[in-house]
């Protein structure tokens, strides 16, 4: 059960502005899922900027610990100039990442987008990003369904082994949520069960509704 709706809270957002929604959960909860689904159903122009994007050199996060469950592995400095520009209305290129390779491999132009998705495991964690959102989401899903999606996106997408993929989200996933990431559920606007997975999740179709009409 997730909190009150309130879209009408960002009052303080100015005239020609992108409406910008932040989305955060665990590793596996559904977060690029959902993401996804907003960008499918709203008409106007949406820009997913997905901070998994904006990862460090990998010879720096593998020396981490938790890797790149690690907030350290994510240049926020760099992430929080490109929505910067964006918001002002200028011309970014957001980066194409590839999770095989661990390496940015092309780049996407964005300009003026009406709609700014700002999703990732990191989303909720530096205090810039979420002044910027004008609605926070909590994707909220039970572990046992996070560590299956998240083996069967490993081995489907990424060319993990399934052993590998469960070692990584039990040491480093887990611990990581808990120490850095899980009171992130405290700062949202509404928290939203992703445990099933609805075709069109009614949150989906309440902003989609509020976005448009603006």
């Amino acid at each position: 059960m997730g909190k009150t709706i309130n879209i009408e809270k960002e009052q303080d957002q100015k005239v020609g502005q992108p409406f910008v929604i932040g989305i955060s959960g665990a590793c596996g909860s559904g977060k690029t899922w959902f993401a996804n689904k907003l960008r499918e159903e709203i008409v106007k122009p949406v820009c997913i900027f997905a901070l998994d994007c904006y990862s460090k050199d990998k010879d720096f996060v593998n020396e981490l610990e938790y890797h790149y469950d690690n907030p350290l592995a994510i240049d926020y400095d760099k992430a929080y100039i490109d929505l910067s520009k964006l918001i002002q209305g200028k011309t970014i290129s957001l980066p194409i990442y590839d999770y095989v390779s661990h390496r940015v491999i092309s780049e996407k132009f964005f300009t003026s987008p009406s709609v700014i998705i700002i999703e990732g495991l990191y989303s909720f964690y530096d205090e810039r990003f979420l002044d910027a959102m004008n609605f926070k989401i909590w994707i909220e899903t039970d572990n046992k369904t996070c560590l299956e999606r998240r083996v069967k996106r490993d081995v489907g997408e990424r060319g993990e082994t399934m052993e590998g993929s469960m070692f990584r989200h039990i040491n480093d996933s887990e611990p990581a949520f808990r120490e850095f990431y899980a009171k992130g559920r405290k700062c949202s606007d509404c928290i939203y069960d992703n445990s099933k997975r609805d075709k069109t999740p009614f949150l989906v179709t309440i902003l989609k509704k509020y976005v448009e009409n603006k």
